[in-house]
């Protein structure tokens, strides 16, 4: 999980509205409607039960410490999800307590390398990293005209976010390349996933300007700026991009426009929220 500063979460909680009406205009659905699709619930159903789901946002002291505004951040983005949440009173341990004894369905918490939401009745866990990998995956899979199946997809970024987003890719038909600055990760992830799916006919790419050329969809996973070339944003179908910063110049996202969906914590939360759903 990259480990978020104040700048990066301040002005969410004001502009979610916004964000939403964003999404329906690039996906065709809404923050907790994409976060239905990647899990396959009913929407109508997920609604219902998050109205009478309660989830406290606990604060971590461990480590470098609490991010300003981060638990209050993740509660408004779970509050306008329709979830009945709260930050919790008290931090650490004395915050689960504080759960447990106030008869919250789950919690949230985070340190320096991760943030996860835990059913207290069902004990599912549901991890950042990965619902985020998934949750922009199936981001691509609303934008492309007809669904992800079939298409060319390059995952930029081979570590947990990137790798959660190749599985849901490969679980949506779609047909992935792998690139890291680390050939040796790409290796690595794709063993990874031709031990674990039936001939997915995955290549790792050994240079991001000859891939550029093939796919024309991109899941950007990456922790660097700027790693999408400008001269690929004219072109490309779609990007979804986990990845913090952005890897697009401003330029190359203004060239993208209703092309790309970039998001620092609320798609991540929302897909950890309805995973956590019983």
């Amino acid at each position: 999980m990259t480990r978020l500063t104040n700048d990066d979460i301040r002005t969410i909680s004001n502009r979610l509205a916004d964000y939403d009406r964003e999404l329906v205009s690039k996906t065709g659905m809404t923050l907790f409607g994409i976060a239905c699709h990647v899990h396959g619930r009913d929407h109508e159903t997920a609604v219902h039960q998050a109205a009478s789901f309660s989830i406290q946002v606990i604060p971590n002291t461990s480590g470098l410490g609490i991010i300003t505004d981060f638990c209050d951040t993740v509660s408004a983005i779970l509050a306008y999800l329709g979830f009945n949440s709260e930050v919790s009173p008290a931090s650490d341990v004395a915050g689960l307590a504080h759960a447990f004894k106030s008869g919250a369905d789950a919690v949230m918490t985070a340190d320096d390398h991760t943030f996860s939401g835990f059913n207290l009745a069902t004990r599912v866990v549901t991890d950042n990293s990965r619902e985020t990998g998934r949750v922009f995956a199936a981001v691509l899979d609303c934008m492309a005209e007809r669904g992800i199946k079939g298409e060319r997809v390059l995952v930029m970024g081979c570590g947990p976010v990137g790798e959660a987003g190749a599985r849901q890719l490969i679980a949506r038909g779609a047909r992935i390349g792998l690139y890291d600055t680390d050939m040796k990760k790409a290796a690595g992830l794709k063993s990874r996933l031709d031990a674990a799916y039936d001939k997915p006919g995955l290549l790792v790419e050994d240079s991001l300007k000859t891939a550029l050329v093939r796919y024309g969809y991109i899941l950007e996973a990456t922790p660097s700026a700027e790693s999408v070339p400008d001269s690929w944003a004219g072109a490309a179908k779609a990007m979804a991009a986990p990845g913090v910063p952005l890897g697009l110049s401003g330029t190359g996202a203004q060239i993208m426009k209703d092309r790309l969906v970039h998001d620092k914590l609320e798609l991540g939360v929302a897909a950890m929220a309805v995973g956590l759903l019983p």
